[in-house]
């Protein structure tokens, strides 16, 4: 794992989760760790919730510990709105048309 996840594997993690459903990441869509680096983000800006595991073998990179695995995340609370209207945006068109 390296640099600072970009504001897109933000997005795209923080759109799978929920306030109310927990997720590991184990059910996440993309890389096990570039969500691993999307999560410690998430997790030291206040976004999300859970349970969070170290590297067993204290390995680190600039920002801190790395992480090994993540289970019951959820977003937090003021963060739920912005992703629901986020998911809105990115939602496809129902029956070929476009919302505007």
């Amino acid at each position: 794992m390296g640099p600072r996840p970009s504001q897109a594997l933000l997005v795209s993690v923080l759109c799978q989760l929920s306030e109310s459903q927990p997720r590991s990441l184990a059910e996440l869509s993309g890389q096990r760790e570039n969500n691993l680096l999307a999560i410690r983000e998430l997790f030291r800006q206040g976004r999300i919730s859970g349970v969070l595991r170290d590297d067993p073998l204290g390995l680190e990179d600039d920002q801190g510990p790395l992480l090994c695995d993540a289970e019951r995340l959820r977003l937090r609370r003021p963060y739920a709105l912005q992703v629901e209207e986020l998911k809105e945006q990115a939602a496809p068109p129902v029956d070929g048309l476009i919302r505007i």
